[in-house]
Parts: structure tokens; sequence; C-alpha cells
């Protein structure tokens, strides 16, 4: 008790010291008789404001540690030796005049190819209507003639190729818990964490008969798929429900099919089943029914070093992530043209 006495004598002398001490040059020399009821409130007040600016200095600090452990991870699985230099090269490299080397412009998917200014006319022939038969990375896409063109990701990589990729977790970089009009026309750079946007997706998906393929990723790099051989949404008017969700097939669980005939909810646009509000109460938006706790795939994203994201609010996917606790490292959703996989 005498112990617990003197602490708070030693803290209450250190407030009124770092706020009631005026000239640096004067000895440090504590008030007579401080106590608690004695020093200034203000002091007090000021020591818990630097403690409370320490302790968000040093979240953030974590965060970037966990960030940079994540790609430190991703760098080791996919380090290769390196082959030795040949001997000339250091001379060789002499010779190399510097040049200045502009960095490629790297498309939004909230911006449309025009609007960034990197897009043809919409009228001008040779633009492809999705990823088939493309080359692998970002691609500018008309769905049909005299429509504005948009790039898209696409992925000849996985399961044939043919993909165009509408939505991206990886790294945390993005935040997924946005309002309706951001998930209208979409949000993130194409080469890291994003989502095309439901207007996109819509037009997508009702241009062609397409199917989906979830690609998931646990923390334990074990990896799994779902996939729905139809897929569209309706439109905005339509609040963009979950129209057509076909056979599934894969390893990780139909678990989108507890989603389908759904309604989109986002924070400021509560469309789904339950009494609450599921985009609020899971710090994210999807197509929920009458139960908030079921798949998220635009759940939280967890840092490698900090604890688990907690009440089904991570990214999970019910069957092989559930909850209530953790996020699965990384997930994916693409859409390609169902007469490709035929």
């Amino acid at each position: 008790m005498a112990q617990t006495l003197q602490l708070d004598v030693l803290v209450t002398m250190l407030a009124c010291l770092t706020t009631t001490q005026t000239n640096v040059s004067d000895p440090m020399l504590p008030p007579d008789n401080v106590t608690s009821g004695n020093c200034p409130l203000a002091s007090i007040s000021n020591l818990n404001t630097k403690i409370q600016s320490l302790s968000e200095e040093l979240a953030s600090a974590r965060q970037q540690m966990g960030s940079l452990q994540e790609q430190l991870v991703d760098l080791l699985r996919r380090a290769v030796p390196v082959a030795p230099l040949d001997k000339s090269f250091s001379t060789r490299i002499l010779d190399v005049k510097p040049q200045i080397v502009e960095e490629p412009v790297v498309p939004d998917a909230a911006v449309s190819a025009a609007a960034a200014g990197l897009g043809e006319p919409t009228n001008a022939p040779g633009t492809p209507k999705n990823c088939l038969k493309q080359q692998h990375g970002i691609v500018r896409i008309r769905l049909a003639d005299n429509t504005e063109p948009f790039f898209v990701f696409c992925d000849q990589n996985t399961r044939g190729g043919g993909w165009t990729v509408v939505a991206n977790r990886k790294d945390g970089s993005e935040d997924f818990n946005r309002k309706w009009a951001d998930y209208k026309i979409g949000f993130g750079p194409l080469t890291t964490e994003f989502f095309i946007g439901l207007e996109k997706l819509h037009k997508i998906t009702n241009s062609e008969d397409n199917e989906l393929l979830v690609v998931l990723e646990n923390r334990k790099q074990e990896q799994r798929y779902a996939l729905y051989d139809h897929f569209s949404i309706g439109s905005e008017t339509e609040q963009y429900y979950l129209n057509v969700l076909g056979t599934y097939q894969g390893d990780a669980s139909d678990a989108l099919r507890q989603h389908s005939g759904k309604k989109f909810t986002t924070q400021d646009r509560d469309n789904d089943e339950s009494s609450a509000n599921c985009a609020v109460a899971q710090s994210s938006a999807f197509w929920y029914s009458n139960v908030c706790t079921l798949s998220n795939p635009f759940g939280l994203y967890q840092p490698l070093l900090d604890r688990d994201v907690d009440g089904f609010k991570g990214i999970l996917w019910h069957g092989f992530l559930n909850g209530p606790k953790g996020s699965l490292k990384k997930l994916r959703m693409l859409v390609r043209p169902r007469s490709s996989s035929s």
C-alpha cells in the first residue's frame, strides 16, 4: 500500500514538474507538499496527453513493423539463388550512361481509362472486352462498342488464365470499411489491394455469362479455392444484389451460397436482413443475410505482429476460417467468361 502511494506521489510530482517548470536552467526541485489535490489539473491532463501521444506512436511503429515482417516473409518464400555476375559486368556497367526513368502510372480501380488520360477514344478498334488471350497484368478493356473503356488486372497464371481480378486482399494497404459511393466506383491501385467497383462488376457479369473464382490463403500458407460456374450481380437500383451463383466446385467450402440473393450493404446503406447493420457491426461491406457472422471477404486485415482480430471482423470464409478470431492472409475474387472453361 505504501509503495502504491509513493508511486502516485511520484507521478503527480512529474506531472507538476513538466508543466510548472518554466525556466530550463532552474534546478528541477519538486514543489513542497505536492499532492493530487494541490497540483493543477492541467498538469495531470498534459501528462496524460503526452502518454497518449507516445502510445499512438508506439502503435503506429508496431503496425509498420508488422507490414515489413509480412513483406520479408513473402520475399523469403519467393527467394531464388542469384546467379554469379559475369567478370566483365563491372567493366560494362561503367559504360552505361545514366538515364532518367519515369515510373509507370498505375491505374486506380476507381478511375476510367479516359479519366486517367490513358485510354483510347471509345470508338477505337482492337480494345478487348475481357481478359481472354491478353497479357498478364494491367489491360484496358471495353465491354461493348461506344462504351467507355477502363483498366483491369488480368490474371493469366491461375487455373488456365483469362481471369479479371475484381478484388484483392494481401497486405492491409487498403481500407475496405468504406461507404456506398466508394464501393460503387471501386478503390485501390490495381497492382496492390483493390476492389474493382460494383458498377463495373455489374456490367462485366451482365455483358456475358461469367464464372467466379475465389482463391484463399491462411497464415499457415495453406491455399484453398471456391469456383462457381455462374456469377452475376444486379444493378444499383437492385442494390447490386448477388443475382446468380451457379454450381460450386473446390476445397474451400461452398460458403458464398449463404449470401446468394442478398443485397449489398455498406456502413451508410443498410440492405441486409438483420435487425442491425451488418456492415457497421462487422466493420466491412458485403452481401449480408440475416446473420452478420458468416463469410467476410472484405473484413479487417490482420497484420502479422498484431493480436487476432476478434468478433468475426477479420477476412473470413466459412468452412476454411470460421472466426470469431483471426483473419485470412490473402483472398482474391476473379471472374471470366464461361466459354473459356468449356
